[in-house]
């Protein structure tokens, strides 16, 4: 992609500033004011992607389009930005890391002049168009000519040129730090090489005897210990002078100017000549296309026009070029030219056509109001915009709360809310179906397309597909209610070998229509379907020891290694098919014992857990059941204790007795952090039914829901006792006529014990809920319920019912008090803090992204104004991930008080996600 940086220095921002007016050639033509936009060329040089220098000072600058291509398509121009990176001049390449959209910058990697490379890091939690902080040096790489930067979740890993033609690979944690610590020592690969280029996993160098040579970036990621480290060379190219990469596709320019095609990952395609590329400076290659008029390959021939390879046809609309550029960023690719009259021109997909770039004279800095560091909200309480405290701290200035609600769009349609989207089995292999957010009274049906390739039963009235022969086919869903039409989704099913999970896989995401690509179930579908790769990937048969399966930290550098790369594979095969995440991927290690056994003990070490940032969950297997620790929390799990054994018996009435034991086997009261419990279910229905716990004097259901990949209900636990699963049907009488989808939530939360009703078995949705009633119901939800834990509020005391809650959600910090000291239990809850609550837990228990264009999702509503600044990113995901409906008047009315019953379906619909 960087074949021609030449051209390239004048391609981005090349916009020669003049007087007058710039017309955008548009069917509605409109004339541009130069008042009111600036032109960048002259004075800029084009660095890397959307980097510019300043011919003036030598500083660099982002710039980026206003909210993606996408969303002005009824413009005539594309509006866009330039923001100066801090502490960056004399720089000569940059590579930008980032996630989502082109402003969401997480890092950048930058060569100077004088061969030194500077990097920066973004925090986790940052989501902001430009740096943070002044970049640092690395000191021990100099004489640099060129680099390739890849990124890997919590790592980064640099292939460098230097001057005498070497390449050396680098690698480091990255994250905020002040220090290059638990970096790599320097290694070389590759000796008379000319030139770098990179695609996916994937990084190519072209040797000064025109060999081409590539190998896996993710091999040299610091954490990845495997020997896999191999350079190889493309057989069949030679006299090579340039390529072009494409992530299915690339060409390769050979001396005597030929141009060469060959499929990018596979080792075994020879390359072949493209004879209608003649005279092609580059190939343009574009991936969505849904006009007929268009092909789908081009060459940039020297009359400055781009050519169909299909058809020999001009592309239309453009002509006069003098060079194309085409990025392929985490979404789909996109594609910018620069004409002769110098203007820029960009579009995202064959059927937008290209529009002109204009660049407005305001140019932000770091620090301006609103884009950074700590905001006041209304209230006065200093609150971060990137950590996002919580918002339940109040002064008086805060406008007094009032009883008007805010009507949720009302369910009656019969949607379906089916799992697995993509589901991978082996031969004789078996997955429960699951069907979630199912309105009362809808009936679904099942069939199958192709019988032979897998087959659908019921046991114990829960669906079950079974692979029978290696292929792939659709399963259908038809969810049927009265008076409402039918209405039909599907998953797919692929049946192969076990070897072969990850290709499934692969062509399972592959195969994904392009229409289909951004819609949020799919994308989840996906995303939980590579979370069963990386999980499969990673597991590993522990071998006993005195009849104990011990987690050493040589255990979990194996398991966490090979889960690591596992996740790499799935991260580009999603990106290089244009699938957005919503939410980073879950890194789960399996640890596997031997089956048919009864009881099981596992003894785990503090420091095979402590501080570990390449793995979120281990998950260790005791026969049906199953135990998930989680990584982040390790810390507070084990306290001051080096070892923590768990023993897991699988009794005869069908409970699993748990015991949590120190390591000279004395028995713990509880544990100081919850862990994950996975029960096997004869039901995937679990709307009437819960996890119970028992310890002999007393039972009380704790919740639970049906995980359909791993084939059980799941809760979490911290206390010594008896574990079973058990109906408890609970219903109230004036939920009768209410809306399906809030029926639905009660029920399914009273069964739970999450909610509960009022006085005379009424449930009162339509009562406004208060702190207290709130707070209990998320402590039970989050099972936060610490019955030791103690409280510093005035006004909560023991025996009052809500102090167990409120204290325990102080010592876990889910709903805080007030600055005077109080909590006001009795005192109503805010919609937008109700709201923020719920998107918070999203973000931090299962890693889903703040949207980083929130307006997109607040200018929905007419009166987004009564949203609090503290609160729009927290609203903006609650909208994004249905948490909340938009209302039918399209009023969010963010600062007044909420029913019982709107709380009890926000927080269902949070269940459901967790």
């Amino acid at each position: 992609m960087k074949r021609y940086m030449a051209a390239l220095v004048s391609l981005m921002l090349i916009l020669t500033a003049h007087s007058g007016t710039v017309q955008a050639i548009q069917s509605d033509t409109k004339a541009v004011s130069e008042q009111q936009y600036t032109h960048v060329g002259e004075d800029y040089d084009i660095l890397d992607e959307q980097v510019l220098s300043s011919k003036k000072d030598r500083t660099a600058w982002i710039w980026y389009i206003n909210n993606g291509l996408s969303h002005y398509t009824s413009d005539t121009v594309y509006k866009a930005h330039m923001v100066q990176i801090p502490g960056l001049r004399d720089v000569k390449q940059i590579d930008v890391r980032r996630s989502g959209s082109s402003k969401d910058i997480r890092g950048y990697v930058a060569l100077k002049k004088d061969g030194t490379v500077w990097y920066w890091d973004a925090k986790r939690t940052d989501n902001l168009p430009y740096p943070t902080s002044d970049p640092l040096l690395i000191k021990d790489l100099s004489n640099v000519t060129s680099f390739v930067a890849k990124f890997d979740g919590n790592y980064k890993v640099l292939f460098v040129l230097k001057s005498d033609g070497s390449v050396w690979t680098w690698g480091r944690r990255t994250g905020n730090s002040k220090n290059a610590k638990s970096s790599l020592k320097q290694m070389k690969l590759l000796d008379d090489v000319a030139s770098l280029q990179s695609i996916g996993g994937h990084v190519f160098a072209i040797k000064k005897d025109g060999s081409v040579w590539k190998w896996r970036s993710s091999s040299y990621f610091p954490h990845n210990s495997s020997n896999s480290k191999t350079v190889e060379q493309i057989t069949g190219l030679s006299g090579v002078v340039n390529i072009d990469l494409g992530s299915i596709t690339s060409y390769a320019y050979k001396q005597d100017g030929t141009i060469w095609s060959w499929r990018t990952y596979r080792d075994d395609n020879a390359p072949v000549q493209v004879h209608t590329a003649s005279d092609a400076q580059t190939i343009v290659q574009l991936d969505f296309i849904r006009d007929p008029n268009l092909g789908k390959m081009y060459a940039f021939r020297t009359d400055g026009q781009l050519w169909s390879l299909d058809n020999d046809k001009v592309f239309p609309e453009l002509k006069d070029i003098v060079s194309v550029h085409q990025r392929e960023p985490s979404a789909q690719k996109r594609y910018y030219v620069l004409k002769n009259d110098q203007t820029l021109w960009a579009w995202e997909s064959a059927s937008d056509f290209p529009k002109l770039v204009v660049f407005t004279k305001r140019m932000e800095q770091r620090g301006d109001s609103g884009t950074g560091g700590h905001q006041a909200d209304q209230t006065g309480t200093q609150t971060d915009s990137h950590t996002d405290k919580r918002p339940d701290r109040q002064t008086g200035d805060r406008p007094k709360t009032t009883t008007t609600t805010t009507e949720p769009r009302v369910r009656t349609v019969p949607e379906i809310s089916l799992y697995p989207y993509v589901t991978m089995l082996p031969p004789g292999g078996s997955q429960t179906i699951s069907v979630n957010n199912l309105l009362p009274g809808t009936k679904v049906t099942y069939a199958i397309d192709d019988p032979s390739i897998g087959t659908l039963s019921y046991v114990n009235g829960t669906p079950v597909v079974v692979g029978n022969k290696p292929g792939q086919t659709i399963v259908r869903a038809t969810a049927t209610r009265a008076g409402y039409p039918d209405v039909t989704t599907y998953f797919m099913l692929y049946v192969a070998d076990s070897s072969r999970l990850s290709d499934t896989y692969y062509t399972a995401v592959r195969t994904v229509p392009a229409a289909d690509k951004q819609k949020p179930y799919i994308v989840e579908g996906l995303t939980q379907a590579g979370e069963l790769v990386i999980t499969a990937a990673s597991s590993e048969q522990a071998v006993p020891v005195n009849g104990q399966v011990v987690v050493t930290p040589e255990l979990m550098n194996r398991v966490a290694g090979t889960a690591l790369k596992a996740k790499s594979a799935v991260e580009q095969a999603l990106a290089e098919n244009g699938i957005v995440l919503a939410r980073e991927l879950v890194v789960n290690g399996e640890v596997l014992s031997s089956p048919g056994q009864n009881g099981y003990t596992f003894k785990l070490y503090k420091d095979s857990l402590i501080g570990r940032k390449d793995i979120d969950y281990i998950t260790v297997h005791a026969g049906d059941a199953k135990l998930m620790i989680h990584v982040a929390t390790a810390d507070r799990l084990f306290h001051s204790l080096p070892v923590i054994v768990i023993h897991l018996v699988n009794e005869s009435n069908g409970g699993y007795r748990v015991q949590f034991l120190d390591e000279q086997g004395r028995e713990l009261p509880h544990i100081a952090s919850n862990i994950g419990l996975v029960l096997p279910a004869a039901q995937s229905d679990a709307t009437n039914s819960s996890v119970f716990y028992t310890d002999g004097t007393t039972t009380e259901p704790i919740g639970g829901k049906f995980n359909p990949y791993k084939n059980g209900v799941e809760a979490e636990i911290n206390r010594p006792g008896t574990y079973y699963l058990g109906d408890n049907a609970t219903s109230f009488p004036d939920m009768e006529g209410r809306d399906p989808e809030l029926q639905q939530a009660v029920q399914f939360l009273a069964s739970k014990g999450i909610v509960k009703g009022k006085s005379g078995g009424k449930f009162e949705p339509d009562s406004l809920i208060t702190r207290a009633e709130f707070t209990s119901m998320l402590v039970k939800a989050f099972y936060a319920l610490d019955k030791t834990a103690t409280e510093s509020f005035s006004d909560v005391q023991s025996p009052q019912w809500h102090h167990p809650y409120i204290a325990s959600s102080e010592k876990k910090d889910i709903v805080k008090g007030y600055p005077d000291g109080t909590f006001k239990p009795d005192k109503t809850i805010a919609r937008e803090e109700m709201i923020a609550i719920g998107a918070r837990y999203l973000h931090e228990k299962k890693n889903y992204y703040y949207p980083s264009n929130p307006d997109v999702y607040l200018n929905q509503f007419k009166d987004k104004k009564t949203i609090s600044n503290w609160a729009k990113r927290t609203m903006a995901l609650a909208v994004k991930q249905r948490l909340i409906d938009v209302p039918a008047n399209k009023q969010i009315k963010a600062r007044e008080a909420v029913t019982r019953g709107e709380a009890t379906r926000m927080l269902y619909r949070l269940y459901l996600q967790l």
